[in-house]
């Protein structure tokens, strides 16, 4: 006996007990034990209520979810007197205080699981419990989807939008529950995610400008085209496509305009950690991309080095592409490498002016070569008339 329990208490308790108990009645008891045919309620009377499994659970609930010791709410359906027994129903329970636990829910803004039962014009016919409503076409998910077929049958989680007992009207979203959820996930995100993290993701979006990646539910990053690789990338296409699981590094953290910058370049392949050319050198590359001011040269696999248009001839330039076109390969002489910025300065014109000098030498060269060999020639017949 509780501690402080008086025998008016006592008494009172007892006497409730005895009251009687009609059909219709809604009761609330606590569970005192469990077996595989269902459950049996304490109500406060000198008979126990029990609840068949078939009056208690719904499609999608566990029966698992009831415990001995929690409260239950149910209707009593009728009472044999011979058993000792009040029979109750939950489900009845429901359907006299449903309309009261929505607009409860509804306010605590609760989610509930509801089952999908048919598509219907512009949405999905839904139940909750003995309840029918109604989900519209733009609040399934955050994700446009074509065939709402796909839902019929399932039990989705989603959270109440309006609720109307006089017109008997349910409407729910499952989109904005997602909304809810990525925005909490973004949060949380944004507080443990720093520069330099990896991650893998899933490709959701690819746009002219990158690839839109999944990080977490409903929480995506942008790899710019730029950062796809460290060769020049035309279309994201060439690298990924949606539904493909990639590895990302982090590059920025912008909580403020809800942006997140990723990369998937290797960074153990970054060809600016170990450049294979010196100032000076004079090397092969191609044209890679022309703009008003002159040409992207790439003079090494993912390196690419900038020709101004002044350095492009030893006479006037108008534009680039009056010099150079996009795949063609030139001869171009390092000026200045930066590799901190990611900057090499070529010269077409200085490159030409080394080739051409070599050229000249060598033709000098050739030509003394050739003098030599006259006069080696002149001086073996004249040696020859000697004799």
């Amino acid at each position: 006996m509780e501690e402080n329990f008086s025998m008016e208490d006592f008494a009172a308790a007892l006497e409730k007990s005895f009251e009687r108990v009609n059909n219709g009645d809604i009761l609330e008891g606590k569970i005192i034990s469990k077996d595989e045919k269902g459950l049996l309620v304490d109500v406060s009377s000198y008979m126990d209520g029990v609840i068949s499994v078939e009056d208690l659970l719904y499609d999608g609930e566990s029966y698992e979810d009831y415990q001995v010791g929690d409260t239950i709410k149910a209707m009593v359906w009728f009472v044999d007197t011979q058993e000792g027994q009040i029979h109750l129903s939950r489900k009845q329970a429901d359907k006299v205080v449903i309309w009261e636990d929505l607009a409860k829910l509804a306010a605590e803004e609760t989610p509930i699981d509801v089952k999908v039962k048919k598509v219907v014009n512009g949405g999905l016919r839904i139940v909750y419990k003995t309840v029918e409503g109604f989900m519209p076409a733009s609040q399934v998910s955050m994700e446009r989807t074509d065939n709402l077929e796909i839902y019929v049958g399932q039990v989705l989680t989603a959270q109440i939008i309006e609720v109307n007992e006089e017109k008997k009207n349910l409407v729910v979203s499952r989109r904005a529950l997602e909304k809810k959820e990525a925005e909490e996930a973004r949060e949380s995100l944004y507080t443990t995610l720093k520069q330099g993290d990896s991650l893998t993701g899933k490709v959701v979006r690819l746009t002219k400008f990158g690839a839109f990646v999944e990080i977490a539910p409903h929480v995506d990053g942008l790899i710019h085209v730029n950062d796809m690789s460290w060769r020049r990338v035309k279309d994201p296409a060439e690298l990924v496509k949606v539904g493909d699981l990639v590895q990302v590094t982090v590059l920025s953290v912008d909580p403020a305009r809800g942006r997140i910058g990723l990369s998937l370049r290797d960074v153990n392949a970054n060809p600016w950690k170990n450049i294979p050319v010196t100032e000076g050198q004079i090397v092969t590359g191609t044209v890679v991309k022309t703009i008003d001011s002159g040409a992207f040269v790439e003079i090494a696999p993912g390196l690419e080095g900038f020709v101004h248009v002044s350095r492009m001839s030893d006479k006037r330039v108008r534009t680039p592409d009056d010099v150079v076109k996009v795949e063609q390969e030139v001869s171009v002489k390092v000026l200045s490498i930066d590799a901190a910025q990611h900057r090499i300065s070529l010269s077409m014109k200085d490159a030409a002016m080394e080739n051409q000098a070599e050229e000249e030498q060598a033709d000098y060269r050739g030509y003394q070569a050739d003098t030599q060999e006259a006069a080696t020639h002149l001086g073996d017949l004249l040696e020859g008339l000697k004799n």
